[in-house]
């Protein structure tokens, strides 16, 4: 007798065959796994800031060299005792026809400041009363006073041979000491607060 397949049969074993050849292809891992705790990365600490300071003007000093020529621009005048005379010949010139009104009060903390220059000639004694640290604002200078200032140095060395020297007792004024110490900062005025007048 023959039998006849049963097409039911022939659906579970394709089942049967295809759920083998899976199971060929896939690994199933029953063992526990390790456990595993995730890490988030640390944050950096925010950035420190950092503090500039404020920078700090460097005057710019010049060095002399030693007993530079410096010719006369014109012959000297004979002045009586108790005339003055200005750089243009006139006795009657005032300080502001002379040089200029001053142009503004120059400040310690300002651009103009690294502007102004200094001599070393040591032939020229600088008197440097004011404390630290304005005590080497009696070498500052505008830079048009470093050509008058040297002939004037030459002058005193030609007329006394030496003896004497060449004493510049106030130069650039940022303290405003030369006005009256009751008047208004704004209202005072000096060629000494932008560095063009000297006392010698």
């Amino acid at each position: 007798m023959t039998s006849t397949p049963n097409p039911h049969r022939k659906i579970y074993f394709a089942l049967l065959l295809l759920a083998l050849a899976l199971w060929a292809c896939v690994r199933v891992d029953l063992s526990t796994r390790p456990a595993s705790a995730v890490i988030a990365p640390a944050r950096p600490a925010p950035p420190t800031p950092t503090v500039t300071p404020w920078p700090t003007p460097t005057p710019i000093v010049i060095q002399i060299v030693a007993n530079p020529i410096i010719e006369p621009a014109c012959l000297l005048p004979d002045v009586g005792s108790g005339q003055s005379i200005t750089a243009s010949g006139s006795y009657t010139e005032t300080e502001r026809s002379a040089s200029t009104p001053m142009v503004c009060h120059i400040t310690r903390d300002s651009c103009a400041y690294n502007q102004l220059v200094g001599i070393l000639d040591p032939s020229i004694v600088f008197k440097q009363e004011e404390e630290a640290p304005f005590n080497t604002e009696d070498v500052l200078m505008h830079p048009a006073m470093l050509g008058p200032l040297t002939r004037l140095n030459e002058l005193v060395k030609a007329e006394w041979g030496g003896a004497y020297q060449l004493r510049v007792t106030d130069a650039y004024d940022s303290l405003l000491e030369h006005d009256p110490p009751e008047s208004n900062p704004s209202t005072r005025y000096s060629l000494h607060y932008d560095g063009r007048a000297i006392d010698v």
